[in-house]
């Protein structure tokens, strides 16, 4: 058992690491992954307010050596630390989708965009630091026997998974999975410029992993990894059902639709069954997430009419 409340063990070798922030509703839903086998990595860096906790739970952990860290992508919640988290361990190499090393190097249209988007929950994350371009590689060059990238676009063009020996490290890619008591409340993780085909084809991609575990972004471990993915995809499918007649009907309140809609999914998608046993400050940040995602969908439909 570990001093340090934000660090969680999975396996001998498998911790996550949750990272703060000060937000209602976002204890324990940003988290880092640390993979102490051979090589030694950490799965995303959070955002950049969070990365004393991180140095802290690191040190608590006795890692003093990072190999790699591995972005899933470069949204600043995952990514947002990253340059101050190799500031700390400058020999270890920072992958991402080749698509994010710029954005990386020179993080202000990363940040500007952040802003514009997010706003006080952007400054909440904190702002970006660069990373040297010296210390980047893309994950179409990592080449190494124990661990493989995976570009999965979806939830973003820029996202990657990652396969270390049977346990998937799937970022977004696989929905946002939350334990409530026994029960496990998915949900997809569609952003607004959303395509569901490139979605369910880098789901079929790690399928065909057979993973034994996956570990998700947001958040936390599921042994039964092909069982989950396969509930997601199938969630995908059923949301472009239930979605469409509401897209289709909305008249000129386009938000009240959408509203009505996140009611409708809350109710009736037997993966959000949970969704009442959260608590409240949860249930917020998972209304604003939920309306972000239907508008995901809102936007791939139209395109299709």
């Amino acid at each position: 058992m570990h001093s340090n409340a934000h660090i969680h063990q999975w396996d001998d070798d498998l911790y996550l690491i949750s990272l703060p922030v000060p937000i209602p509703g976002f204890d324990g839903f940003i988290g880092a992954w640390l993979y102490c086998a051979d090589p030694v990595v950490l799965i995303d860096a959070g955002p950049a307010s969070a990365s004393p906790h991180l140095f802290s739970a690191l040190a608590e952990l006795g890692v003093d050596r990072l190999d790699m860290i591995l972005l899933t992508h470069i949204h600043i919640d995952h990514a947002g630390g990253v340059g101050l988290l190799s500031d700390q361990f400058p020999g270890a190499a920072v992958v991402c989708h080749p698509k994010g090393i710029h954005h990386l190097i020179d993080p202000e249209r990363l940040w500007q965009g952040s802003l514009k988007t997010l706003g006080e929950l952007a400054e909440a994350y904190g702002p970006i630091a660069p990373v040297p371009a010296k210390r980047l590689l893309g994950s179409d060059q990592l080449t190494h026997d124990r661990i493989v990238a995976i570009e999965t676009p979806g939830h973003a063009a820029h996202h990657c998974s990652y396969f270390a020996q049977g346990t998937l490290f799937a970022g977004e890619a696989c929905g946002v999975s939350l334990p409530v008591g026994d029960s496990v409340y998915l949900r997809p993780a569609t952003p607004p410029r959303f395509f569901l085909e490139t979605s369910l084809n880098s789901l079929d991609k790690l399928l065909r992993l057979h993973p034994h575990q996956i570990c998700y972004g947001h958040v936390g471990r599921r042994a039964n990894a092909m069982e989950c993915m396969a509930a997601h995809r199938d969630q995908l499918i059923r949301w472009k059902e239930m979605i469409h007649p509401f897209q289709k009907n909305a008249g000129v309140d386009r938000p009240a639709a959408i509203r009505a809609c996140a009611d409708y999914l809350v109710k009736t998608d037997p993966l959000l069954k949970a969704f009442g046993q959260l608590p409240a400050d949860v249930q917020g940040r998972e209304r604003n997430f939920l309306n972000n995602s239907i508008m995901g969908y809102w936007g791939y439909l139209e395109s299709m009419s």
